[in-house]
């Protein structure tokens, strides 16, 4: 008579090794290895039956930054398995150690089996990470966008670019735009958008420029710093491909991944060595709290965050925004219905309006943080959802 097989409730994928594997690479390069091999085991942990009631913990091992830059070739495993936790709860779960030993391992997933789905383990102490409401007075650190020079905003034609560079304009002072995206100045109303800037007193040049390009971008920064001076980059460009992880593919998760993690990447390299007064990512609270259908996009959002965090750490500027749905029309906000927007505000996460948006971009530039939120939190319908609330936004709401 065959006995019942023995089956853990908790199993542990350590990416160490594929992080190990992936260095001395080009840094989009070891995203993908990473990335893909943890995809392909999240795909069969859900397709298979000998682990439907156990759950799968991914280890990363100094992804997270904690009082330090994070390795940005592990950070987007946790968008992604974010997702895969908001889709199918109590089957996955996160922690990150500090290079770590085993008994840093043993020690996170006993908080894991204790309850906490995302933990990070530093001397052997249990992190969890919370959202936090910021003070509203600003930094120091008010970026001079009046000054001389261009600023360069990829996807700056059309959707959220063409929002912000209005704003940068007409309230910020800039006087020099260079406004990129794939069909540069036949992009739908890119001659309109270039007339109304120009009424506004900017100088305007709109190109075509594929920013996910490592070659183009360095020729376009090296372009504009030589001949006019580069004063800042909004990095706004990138595209959707919704879809459970489940059903995620190495492609698609690829075809995200290029024009806004592998852009944002060469940007940095491109400018590193410039004396920029910004460096704005345009990242997504679908990496954080609204992840679930979103893996790929939740994956190539916090690389955006951990290039943030990079960036700081090596005394560069650089600022994410972790944008909620703006309801302007455009980026993934263009394809809410309404059942979306009240679903949303039913689990306390309601469309941000195009002025708390800006309001948004206004204060998180000026606070001189690597990585800020801009997320309308209802925190009564947060209190009021029969699922789980994520373990992010656990501090705004009290019990």
């Amino acid at each position: 008579m065959a006995q019942a097989e023995d089956v853990p409730e908790t199993v542990v994928l350590d990416c160490g090794a594929d992080a190990d594997a992936a260095a001395g690479v080009d840094v989009p390069v070891g995203v993908r290895s990473v990335v893909h091999r943890v995809l392909g085991v999240v795909r069969e942990w859900l397709a298979g039956e000998r682990f439907a009631g156990s759950r799968l913990v991914v280890v990363t091992r100094g992804a997270v930054a904690v009082g330090s830059a994070g390795d940005v070739v592990q950070a987007p495993v946790w968008g992604l398995v974010r997702a895969a936790l908001a889709e199918n709860p109590g089957r996955f779960a996160l922690a990150d150690v500090d290079g770590g030993t085993d008994a840093d391992v043993d020690v996170a997933v006993a908080a894991v089996v204790a309850g906490e789905p995302e933990v990070a383990v530093r001397d052997g102490a249990v992190l969890v990470p919370r959202l936090t409401r910021l003070p509203s007075p600003a930094s120091q650190e008010v970026p001079a966008l009046d000054a001389p020079g261009a600023v360069l905003v990829t996807g700056g034609t059309g959707g959220l670019g063409a929002v912000v560079a209005r704003y940068l304009v007409a309230e910020r002072g800039v006087r020099d735009l260079v406004l990129t995206s794939r069909r540069g100045p036949d992009a739908p109303g890119a001659t309109e958008l270039a007339e109304e800037l120009t009424t506004l007193g900017a100088r305007v040049e709109i190109l075509a420029c594929d920013v996910s390009d490592r070659d183009t971008v360095t020729r376009l920064v090296g372009s504009l710093a030589s001949e006019r001076g580069l004063l800042a980059v909004v990095h706004a460009a990138g595209v959707g491909d919704n879809g459970l992880v489940g059903a995620l593919s190495p492609e698609r998760v690829d075809a995200v991944l290029a024009p806004k993690a592998d852009a944002a990447w060469w940007l940095h390299e491109a400018t590193c060595e410039l004396d920029l007064a910004a460096f704005v990512l345009f990242s997504s609270a679908g990496g954080l709290v609204l992840t679930a259908g979103q893996g790929n996009y939740a994956a190539a959002n916090v690389f955006l965050d951990a290039l943030a965090a990079r960036r700081r750490a090596e005394g560069l500027p650089a600022t994410s925004m972790a944008y909620g749905f703006w309801d302007v029309g455009a980026g993934l906000g263009q394809y809410l219905s309404e059942v979306d927007r009240r679903r949303m505000a039913s689990q306390g996460l309601p469309v941000l309006s195009h002025e708390a948006g800006l309001e948004l971009f206004a204060a998180g530039l000026d606070r001189g943080e690597a990585t800020v939120v801009a997320l309308r939190v209802d925190t009564a319908a947060l209190r009021t959802r029969t699922d789980e609330v994520p373990a992010l936004l656990r501090a705004l709401t009290p019990t």
